[in-house]
Formats: C-alpha cells, structure tokens, sequence
C-alpha cells in the first residue's frame, strides 16, 4: 500500500487556482522560464504538515486532529502573494518554486498559529515556523525571484488533507468554515 502525506490546508477554489496558474504561467513565460506547474486542482497553502505514513496516517492523530481543529473558530479573510521565490539550499535535489508574502499572508500566519495551539492543547506536536507558500512547481535548478502583487482568494474554509504519495491527489479528510 501507497504512503500517505497529512496536512491542513487552505486552498482556492477552482476559479482562483486557474486565475493564479494563469497569472504564474504569464509572469514566466514574460522571464523565459517554462511554466511546467503541478496541477492546479492541488494547489493550497499547508497550515500544519503532519508528515508522511507508510499506508494511511494514524487513525488516533487523525481523530485528535479533527477535534483540535473543531474548537477554532476564526474569520474568512482575503490571501494574496507578494513574490515568486526558488526555495532550497545549494547542491538540493529539487528546488520549489513559490508564491509566497509577507503582510498578504500575514492572516494565514496567524490561523497557523491559532492551529498549532489547538493542536498542542490536544497533546499534538505544531510548529509556529512554517512559512506560508503555494507551491508551483519543483526544479532541479533555482529559478530568479521577482515581486508580483497577486490576488488570490478569500479563505472561507479550512481542510484536513490526505495525500497518496505519487497519485497528485489530494483526498479531503474533513473542512471547517471561515465565519464570513
């Protein structure tokens, strides 16, 4: 059996995810670059990556999981990118390449720290550290990083995610509203 990958997540609807991809491939091509993105119907923002499960993740962590999250309560608000960034250290085998911010995801920081509390407060290990991004791409080579003022979507939700590994498939566990 496949391993899965487990994380929360905020992630666009379908209209801002071709919007965003559309965007991202019109600023590369503008560059030179090659606009070979994953699959837009998979792009998101993790709030929380449990890690990697051989077979499926634990149906205990799973549950403690859900319950931390069922206790956060927390306004729908706007998210928007800044840059387009190559992340990895020198000699890394894949660099990925992002959407990332600083004020225009200043809100996702703060639900990601709202998170990680519920999640300690249920015995789960939570990392406040974790820098909100989307994902285009990975490449064996760093890209440029250019500003960009990107509108992305209003958050209203916010999911539990499972991820087959190889399946670019990403398996909604359980959601939670974004008061309006």
């Amino acid at each position: 059996m496949a391993g899965h990958k487990l994380f929360f997540a905020l992630r666009p609807d379908e209209e801002a995810a071709e919007r965003i991809a559309r965007t991202a491939a019109a600023e590369h091509v503008a560059r030179g670059l090659v606009p070979r993105f994953r699959p837009s119907h998979i792009f998101h923002i993790t709030l929380h990556y449990f890690g990697r499960f051989e077979g499926e993740p634990n149906p205990q962590l799973v549950a403690r999981a859900m319950r931390a999250a069922a206790e956060l309560v927390w306004p729908a608000f706007d998210v928007g990118f800044e840059r387009f960034a190559s992340w990895g250290r020198e000699g890394a085998r894949q660099h990925p390449f992002v959407l990332t911010g600083g004020q225009s995801l200043e809100a996702v920081r703060e639900l990601r720290d709202a998170l990680a509390d519920r999640l300690i407060a249920h015995g789960l290990s939570a990392a406040k550290d974790y820098e909100p991004h989307l994902t285009l791409r990975y490449d064996k080579r760093p890209a440029p990083a250019w500003e960009v003022d990107l509108t992305g979507w209003t958050a209203s939700e916010f999911l539990l995610v499972k991820s087959p590994q190889g399946l670019t498939r990403h398996d909604v566990i359980a959601r939670w509203p974004l008061q309006g």
